[in-house]
């Protein structure tokens, strides 16, 4: 039997962009509120974010996929192109984790996305929103592959967590709903690192927040972009460049502020006075943003499915406003965004904390 306060859970999230390491921080809260002993085991943006937020934990470098996405080519063919040496990314961390339990003596292990970390010595979890990839239109016919491809994956786990709700009212759409779940899956509620009340005093009024994320080279062109169109009008703005380790807010110009990252709690005492937000249609994000209610703009990363699906589903539904990078014309959006009826946050009481609890009673009795 597992003492409470043995529980070593191993955190692994995969490396594109942030959302999947900010969606691992109310997790990683409910488990240490639970007992458990948690190690962080990321490399780079990744990494550095969740040290800031969990200071005081334990971490292991542990290097990550390491996907670019093109300037020119759409990020659904990007991953297409780099398939081969994905598939021998995922083999290697298979192989490497193992000594990673070993030595560190872990006995549960939770992985955000990242397809080789299962393990027959402890137990796992698998965290996806996508267990139905969509594929560029060019490769629709490969789309009951990539059901099967992520469904043999997800199998290989003792458990797979999707963050979303069941129902009607979700968040993530086709990309979790409308095919029967594997055995071992179920809905586990919406993951915010908003989710944990903040008291951290706002000295900031922002009208327009832009959030900066994903990966290079598209992060940079991203930012780029808002560069030569912020700020908008008279507003004050402040633009998050998504880069951890930068966490002071300075003056770049009249009416614009920048900053590389802010702590969860200081973000969200901004956005708790509602500005619009500007952003990628990341799920982590929308997740956070279905807690805070916050008006917003849409900018979906150009040839990412995932995100194009996301932000056209979340537009025709009502919620938010969206537009393509290359065309986008702030001054107008900004004027639609601020007209728009605003989301009502998200209020279901999240499901995790019992699929948490459950997880380590299951580790306890074996």
């Amino acid at each position: 039997m597992q003492a409470p306060g043995q529980y070593r859970i191993l955190i692994c999230p995969l490396d594109w962009g942030l959302g999947h390491a900010t969606r691992c921080i109310p997790l990683i809260e409910e488990l240490r509120k639970n007992g458990a002993h948690v190690i962080l085991a990321a490399d780079g943006p990744q990494l550095n974010l969740l040290r800031t937020e969990f200071p005081e934990a334990d971490w292991i470098t542990f290097p990550g996929y390491r996907v670019r996405y093109g300037k020119k080519t759409g990020a659904g063919l990007s991953i297409l192109f780099s398939a081969p040496r994905l598939l021998y990314s995922i083999l290697k961390e298979h192989f490497s984790i193992k000594s990673l339990i070993r030595k560190y003596n872990i006995n549960g292990l939770i992985s955000d996305n990242r397809y080789g970390l299962w393990n027959s010595k402890v137990r796992t979890v698998f965290i996806t929103h996508q267990l139905n990839i969509i594929a560029p239109p060019a490769l629709r016919f490969a789309e009951p592959f990539l059901r099967a491809f992520t469904r043999y994956f997800a199998a290989k786990f003792d458990e797979c967590w999707i963050p979303d709700t069941k129902g009607e009212n979700n968040l993530s759409g086709k990309l979790s709903h409308g095919y029967k779940l594997p055995g071992n899956a179920g809905y586990i509620g919406i993951l915010s690192r908003f989710s944990k009340p903040s008291d951290y005093k706002n000295e900031n009024n922002y009208d327009i927040v832009a959030m900066v994320s994903g990966p290079e080279p598209q992060r940079t062109v991203f930012e780029n972009r808002l560069l030569d169109q912020l700020p908008v009008k008279d507003k004050k703005c402040l633009l998050l460049r998504g880069i951890p380790g930068e966490n002071t807010i300075t003056p770049l110009r009249q009416n614009l502020d920048i900053a590389g990252h802010l702590h969860s709690e200081r973000l969200l005492s901004i956005l708790k006075i509602q500005p619009v937000v500007i952003c990628r249609s990341g799920y982590s994000t929308l997740m956070d943003l279905a807690y805070t209610g916050n008006k917003a703009l849409l900018v979906p990363t150009p040839g990412q499915t995932e995100q194009e699906y996301l932000a056209s589903h979340l537009a025709q539904k009502g919620r938010y406003f969206t537009s393509n990078q290359d065309k986008i014309n702030l001054r107008n959006s900004i004027t639609d965004a601020e007209n728009s009826k605003a989301a009502n946050p998200f209020t279901s009481t999240a499901e995790y904390p019992a699929f948490v609890s459950s997880y380590l009673n299951r580790i306890s009795k074996s």
